[in-house]
C-alpha cells in the first residue's frame, strides 16, 4: 500500500475539499487521466469517496469496482452518503478507506 496516497487523500480532505475530490486528486500521480478530470458527483446518493475510488480504478483499467463497493459496504454498512452520515464514522474515515482500497487494488496489479 502506498501510504502517500492515503495521507494525501486525508490531507486534501482536511482542507475542506469534498470526499470525491480528495480521493480522486490523491491519485493524480498514477492516474492515467492525471487526476485532472472532474471528480465524480453523486450517483444514486453514493458516497463521493467511494465513487472517486471506483473512477480511479476505472481510469487505471482495473476491473474491481464492484468488489471495491462490496468491501466498502462491509466495512461501513452502507454506501449511500445519507446513510453513512448517520453512522458513528466521520467522512474522513470514508476518504481514508477508499484511498486505502484503491492502493490495495493498484498494488495487486503492478
Amino acid at each position: 500500500m502506498n501510504t502517500n496516497h492515503v495521507e494525501r487523500a486525508h490531507s486534501i480532505h482536511s482542507t475542506g475539499r469534498s470526499c470525491s475530490t480528495s480521493v480522486y486528486q490523491a491519485f493524480a500521480d498514477v492516474n492515467r487521466a492525471g487526476g485532472t478530470a472532474s471528480a465524480p458527483r453523486s450517483i444514486e446518493g453514493k458516497c463521493g469517496a467511494l465513487l472517486a475510488a471506483r473512477q480511479v480504478l476505472a481510469d487505471m483499467g482495473v476491473d474491481a469496482q464492484d468488489d471495491l463497493e462490496r468491501r466498502f459496504r462491509e466495512r461501513f454498512g452502507h454506501v449511500r452518503c445519507d446513510e453513512l452520515l448517520r453512522t458513528r464514522f466521520a467522512c474522513g474515515e470514508f476518504v481514508v478507506e477508499a484511498a486505502r482500497l484503491v492502493d490495495e487494488y493498484l498494488g495487486a496489479t503492478t
